[in-house]
């Protein structure tokens, strides 16, 4: 009998691993083609060259990155802006703002600050560098420094906002800042952070922080001292700084998670460590600022024109990307704008540093010459701000029918048999537009009338809009006006009117949670009427319903995307190829010019001149103009993913009028919530926004690209504003179905087994055969439908798949999209 291998069966040989040969080890590698490597003993093998070429890529990869951070470290840039924010009331802002800027205005801009130790261990400036306290009285406003011995590396520092408890001062500051520096005070009694810095830090938080720095401040020195006098002992002194500011280390990582750089500033020596702190910081803005170019306005200038507009020039540095004379740029306060022209500027003056001038070259001569930069949008690729989309709104008007449709028509007419009284001639038919059924009808007719009843069922059905879905007809045209007043009604408005009860919105609130989606039935009007925009559906998950179905008109004036992952990558390439040598109309980042915005209405411009006059007071935070994206002036519907705000108590109800803040620009909305599911195709629309669910919030607004957060405050009656949510952007998309939900309930009255007799559901009989298709189903998992009505007071005999008891709750499950609120000005979206 033969053994295995007769029977073509071959056992894989024994690996010998390390102890193989060197043929057994290297036999895999191939040679030539065909054949196999002989490798002598002695020579480099192949698995050595690869991974010698492995080495080389890795290596000139690290030489080619540390080329492009050293080329970007020559280069230039704008001066990165640098926000102090005082996280308590017991913190003294101004002398910390004058050591500061006195530390950098002493120190040569080409010379870094020599250092030495004092007694103490503490360093300090050199008595010839130190500036004299009180010499020069720095205001407190924005200011561009130079830091000692990198004459090229400079900073913007700002001051922090004048109204600490304004949510949208902070929201200004995340804008701009790119790195925080979180003034803590270093008394040990003293509240490190106050109810406003903790309000701050929440806002910077949800915006998008950017990079945080900690500065201990006014420990050491007494009242009534001279600032850099020695008030103690040197080892009590070390000993209350390091307690001081491993508090602050401790309270600001609570506060904003991640580690953090922490100095202490208590006179003009430590003035030099928070110099050398920002020099070897990396400041960085959030991933929403770096996707779009900003320029942070130092000046504002209008010269108007013809017709009560006229050209606004905005002055400053273009950050994060190039900006395109092509672009859109979207002024707050103002709106979205075309740029005319972008001009070279001659830089400020900055403080520690000094003036660049050529020999034989006056100063004055060449602050008048300037860069000679000027840069012209192109005509033919220059955006359009846009903001509705030109419907025609007949454009789904039927027109006159072709000869072949009306004889189709014809056709169809005559083989439609009509029910007409025995003897009726066709010329006495014709004059009949209606049929007639007469007492003498023949056996025929009869048996016709199931047909006609179909017939009818499907009219109704098509006249509603419900052809195909299994509920049938529950929308008529006849009770389509009447009901709009209803469905307003039955909707938990979130109207700010004056008598609002706020018990009664708790009470509905309550009730949502214990009985969600359950409505009365109404018995001044009849339920047909009253739920004649909804439907049944045999599955929530898969039963068809059409996006584009029974839109309303809104929906012709929006704009929608065929692949909106594909028109966001577009974008975002067109806006990173700005500013290169190819490109002639559009500047690079780190540019200091005077953008030309075209066509500004005169009280807009006066607006936004009067704003970056109080910047520059240091009254409000910088006024910052970001270019906008292809596409990001277009109106569509807007989905942002948020969650309530946890200070926030009161009850918010849908469609409540908020204010939603999403960085780059701000305007109020009428949103309506719906659940935030992973996946489906269809969404429940919520009534309240709940705490501790995440929520989807459906506005009318100009498209946007994420990541970009969203912010959203409620006014109060007194006019203050409040953090209502926040969250994040979800997409842009129209065809988002947001599906409202009512639960009609009845009780059985008498039950057998199966069948039971159901009230207080309906109140007529014309009602139970209205609803007939849709399905029925119990709160203890039964599923029924109705069978038919019982006498003229809604009473309705019940069909069930199983058992019922009289305990239970008999429920109707009815469906309607809902759209958001049309905004009441779409030009505001400032």
């Amino acid at each position: 009998m033969g053994g295995p291998a007769a029977h073509g069966q071959h056992n894989k040989p024994h690996k010998r691993g390390r102890q193989a040969g060197a043929s057994a080890r290297n036999k895999h590698k191939v040679a030539k083609e065909g054949g196999r490597q002989h490798v002598k003993s002695g020579s480099q093998t192949v698995a050595s060259i690869g991974k010698m070429q492995r080495l080389n890529e890795a290596k000139q990869q690290r030489e080619r990155k540390k080329s492009e951070v050293m080329a970007q470290r020559r280069q230039q840039g704008p001066p990165p802006v640098v926000a102090f924010l005082p996280l308590s009331t017991e913190v003294d802002f101004p002398t910390l703002w004058r050591l500061v800027l006195g530390a950098f205005a002493a120190a040569p801009a080409g010379k870094p600050a020599q250092l030495s130790k004092n007694k103490g261990g503490v360093e300090d400036m050199d008595a010839d560098e130190a500036p004299a306290a009180g010499a020069e009285d720095y205001p407190l406003v924005p200011t561009t420094v130079a830091v000692p011995g990198r004459p090229k590396q400079r900073f913007t520092l700002l001051p922090p906002p004048t109204n600490r408890g304004d949510p949208l001062a902070a929201v200004e500051l995340g804008k701009t800042a790119e790195l925080v520096v979180a003034v803590l005070p270093a008394k040990i009694k003293a509240v490190c952070i106050d109810s406003e810095g903790q309000l701050t830090l929440s806002t910077l938080r949800q915006l998008g922080m950017p990079a945080v720095m900690a500065v201990v401040a006014g420990g050491a020195a007494e009242p009534g001292t001279v600032p850099g006098a020695k008030s103690a002992p040197a080892a009590a002194r070390l000993k209350e700084r390091a307690a001081a500011k491993k508090r602050a280390a401790a309270v600001l990582a609570s506060e904003v998670p991640g580690d953090h750089k922490v100095v202490t500033v208590d006179d003009e020596a430590d003035c030099a460590q928070l110099i050398r702190t920002l020099a070897e910081s990396h400041p960085s803005a959030p991933l929403w600022r770096r996707q779009r170019p900003c320029l942070l306005v130092e000046a504002a200038h209008f010269f108007p024109a013809a017709d009560d507009v006229g050209n606004l020039a905005l002055t400053g540095y273009v950050r994060h990307l190039g900006l395109s004379a092509n672009q859109i740029v979207h002024v707050p306060g103002a709106g979205d704008f075309q740029i005319e022209r972008i001009e070279g500027a001659p830089e400020p003056p900055v403080l520690g540093a000094a003036p660049r001038v050529t020999k034989g070259d006056s100063p004055a001569a060449m602050e008048a010459s300037g860069p000679g930069l000027v840069v012209f949008p192109d005509a033919a690729a220059r955006e359009e701000v846009v903001r509705e989309n030109d419907a025609d709104p007949l454009a789904g008007e039927q027109t006159w029918p072709t000869d072949m449709e009306m004889l189709e028509a014809d056709a169809q007419q005559g083989r439609r048999k009509r029910r007409l009284p025995k003897g009726t001639s066709e010329y006495q038919a014709a004059w009949i537009t209606e049929d007639i059924e007469g007492e003498g009808g023949s056996s025929e007719e009869d048996e016709e009338e199931p047909a006609d009843q179909e017939e009818l069922d499907e009219v109704r059905s098509l006249v509603g809009g419900r052809a195909g879905t299994e509920a049938g007809g529950l929308m008529s045209e006849l009770g389509a006006d009447d009901t709009e007043a209803d469905d307003m009604a039955d909707d938990v408005d979130g109207s700010d009117d004056v008598g609002a009860d706020l018990k009664q919105r708790w009470r509905e609130q309550q009730d949502d949670v214990m009985f969600p989606d359950e409505v009365d039935t109404p018995r001044d009007v009849a339920a047909r009427v009253r739920f004649a925009k909804y439907r049944g559906l045999k599955s929530w998950r898969s039963s068809p319903w059409d996006p584009k179905e029974s839109l309303p008109r809104e929906y012709s004036r929006v704009f929608a995307f065929q692949n909106s992952k594909r028109a966001h990558k577009r974008a975002k390439l067109a806006a990173e190829a700005v500013g290169g040598l190819e490109d002639i109309h559009g500047v690079p980042a780190g540019t200091y010019v005077t953008v030309h915005v075209a066509s500004v209405p005169t009280a807009a411009a006066a607006a936004v001149v009067a704003r970056v006059a109080a910047s520059l007071q240091g009254e409000v935070a910088p006024l910052a103009v970001f270019g906008l994206l292809q596409h990001e002036t277009k109106l569509s519907v807007v989905n942002f993913s948020v969650r309530k705000a946890a200070a926030l108590e009161e009850p918010l109800p849908n469609k409540t009028e908020l204010l939603l803040v999403t960085g780059l620009r701000s305007y109020t909305a009428r949103a309506i919530f719906s659940t935030d599911e992973p996946s489906g195709s269809r969404f429940k629309m919520e009534r309240f926004l709940h705490p501790g669910r995440q929520t989807v919030a459906s506005v009318y607004g100009p498209i946007c690209f994420g990541p970009l957060p969203v912010l959203a405050f409620q006014r109060s009656p007194d006019g203050s504003l409040r953090l209502a949510a926040s969250g994040a952007l979800r997409s842009c998309d129209p065809d988002r179905l947001v599906i409202k939900k009512v639960v009609l309930s009845g009780y059985p009255v008498k039950v057998h087994k199966k069948k039971a007799f159901v009230r207080w559901m309906f109140f007529g009989p014309e009602d139970v055969r209205w609803f007939r298709p849709v399905e029925l189903w119990t709160k203890h998992g039964r599923r029924g439908r109705i069978k038919e009505p019982m006498g003229t007071h809604g009473t309705m005999k019940c069909l069930f798949d199983g058992p019922v008891t009289q305990q239970d709750a008999v429920c109707m499950s009815l469906y309607k999209r809902t759209f958001p609120k049309w905004p009441a000005d779409t030009a505001n979206f400032c």
